[in-house]
């Protein structure tokens, strides 16, 4: 009897606890979770758990906070209530061996006992050499060998149980985004789906899962997609209705697919959240760097999905409400690191008050740490003028646009064009700073000051010119906010000493 899915929407998310949370799994949890929101469904989370080799402790605990941090909230799953639990699949052995038995007696899978190193000899001397419906005939397994042998070598678990694929077949299936795809049999190997340890594999373990929980739609990364035509016979034979499939295309950097094995490559930071749990080796997270949780959902959502419009800020209710199957890419997709600390910078803006706060906190702890003395009114202003330049919520980031408010620059960038000009109108130079010192030693208002630079202006040609090399005086370099705003800021003391200490510079330096 063939079985009726539910009618309802039921997506799922199923990670393994082998280490951090890459962005390639929170894109797919999120499209998973818009894709649910968006159909009044139901978002699942389970737990691929049955990699013992590759479990690393705590990693559950991890990949549920970073969900949290995300606002990614499941409706059933681990660690919740739900009428098919439980969902981690270390816990559903049982069901995963009754299942595999059926197989077994069904003869549509076969224990097989050979050895690595004799198959990785095959594949040496064999440059296309697969274990499949062409081969298995050959091979040390079930189909070929006497039961005393068979039973002697389940005995001493010395076996794996492998998918008996049929034999020059044409699976054919549909996929949301990549449209009908069609393979022949004699191309697929004979995948493992059961270990000695009785424990299954992937391939085995979900598609029984997502029958049982019923997983109306699966929508996983496209690195699945060649294993699909696998799962699609084991459904066939249990004699089961699939779900839709939709494949997510790749998220790729310079250096290829970005992937949790390789976390470190071309520096692209891939951790949703700040780790505290041992064993986990988290470094650059995307809470550490300074990234806002929604604007990391801005970023993951338009990593292969691109709406009709003309807009890239869309907050999660805009997305739910945008979102459709139709407008994910075909193509792989690249991490734009730059891009989105754009989109950052964006959600810093939106929400100034918040942010604010989180910029003055670790500000104020880095100064005390220092040792920069600095009063909260001064602190608030100062953060007021610099927020529009920050992108990250980091120190670095947030130093490098104030350090010049709190210490006196030691260097001074100076570009060649500038250069030449202060060596030819030096003693022009001196004069000016002159009257600026004069002029500072009154501890001028800002309106005096925006008057003293116009009339400045009035009176000289070089006047921006002028200004650059003020601008290199005060921060040590051709960067930072308004220069009336930066005086307005600093003492007036701290800016006399500045004014001779370039002049110092000037004399000494550009003879």
């Amino acid at each position: 009897m063939k079985y009726k899915l539910n009618k309802y929407i039921r997506v799922r998310f199923a990670p393994s606890p082998t280490g951090p949370l890459h962005i390639g799994g929170l894109r797919t949890a999120l499209f998973n979770y818009i894709y649910a929101k968006k159909n009044n469904g139901k978002f699942i989370l389970r737990i691929d758990d049955t990699d013992k080799k590759r479990f690393i402790k705590n990693s559950i605990n991890y990949l549920i906070d970073s969900l949290k941090w995300c606002n990614i909230k499941y409706d059933e799953g681990y660690g919740k209530k739900g009428k098919y639990k439980p969902y981690i699949q270390s816990k559903r052995l049982k069901i995963y061996k009754k299942y595999i038995n059926k197989l077994i007696k069904n003869k549509l899978a076969y224990y097989a006992f050979d050895k690595k190193k004799t198959l990785n000899l095959y594949k040496k001397k064999y440059k296309y050499f697969i274990y499949n419906c062409l081969t298995r005939k050959y091979l040390n397994n079930s189909l070929n060998i006497n039961n005393k042998k068979i039973i002697k070598l389940i005995k001493n678990n010395k076996y794996v149980i492998r998918l008996k694929t049929p034999y020059n077949k044409i699976i054919t299936f549909y996929d949301k985004i990549y449209g009908k795809i069609s393979i022949n049999t004699n191309k697929l190997d004979d995948k493992i789906i059961y270990r000695s340890n009785n424990t299954p594999t992937y391939h085995f373990a979900n598609v029984i899962d997502d029958h049982l929980m019923n997983i109306t739609h699966v929508i996983r990364g496209k690195e699945w997609l060649s294993s699909t035509p696998l799962h699609i016979i084991i459904y066939n034979y249990f004699n089961w209705k699939t779900p839709k499939f939709v494949h997510l295309p790749l998220i790729l950097n310079k250096k290829g697919k970005i992937s949790k094995r390789n976390l470190n490559n071309n520096n692209i930071p891939i951790f949703p959240i700040k780790s505290n749990y041992k064993n986990i080796n988290v470094k650059n997270s995307y809470e550490e760097l300074g990234f806002l949780p929604e604007a990391l959902i801005n970023i993951m959502a338009l990593l292969g999905w691109q709406p009709n419009i003309n807009n890239e800020i869309f907050n999660i209710n805009t997305i739910i409400k945008l979102f459709t199957l139709k407008d994910i890419n075909k193509s792989d997709v690249h991490l734009n690191f730059k891009k989105s600390c754009w989109i950052n910078h964006k959600y810093i803006n939106i929400n100034k008050i918040n942010n604010n706060k989180k910029i003055f906190n670790l500000l104020k702890k880095f100064l005390i740490y220092s040792h920069i003395y600095t009063n909260d009114k001064l602190l608030n202003k100062i953060i007021n003028l610099i927020v529009n330049r920050i992108k990250l919520i980091n120190i670095n980031e947030i130093w490098y646009n104030s350090y010049y408010f709190f210490i006196i620059p030691k260097k001074f960038y100076i570009p060649l064009n500038i250069k030449k000009y202060i060596i030819s109108n030096k003693k022009k130079i001196i004069n000016y700073f002159f009257k600026l010192n004069c002029f500072f030693k009154k501890n001028p208002n800002k309106k005096q000051i925006i008057l003293f630079f116009k009339n400045l202006q009035n009176n000289n040609n070089d006047y921006y010119l002028f200004l650059k090399i003020i601008r290199i005086l005060i921060i040590g370099e051709l960067k930072g906010i308004s220069l009336f705003d930066i005086f307005y800021i600093l003492n007036y003391k701290n800016i006399i000493f500045r004014i001779n200490n370039f002049k110092y510079i000037i004399l000494n330096y550009y003879k």
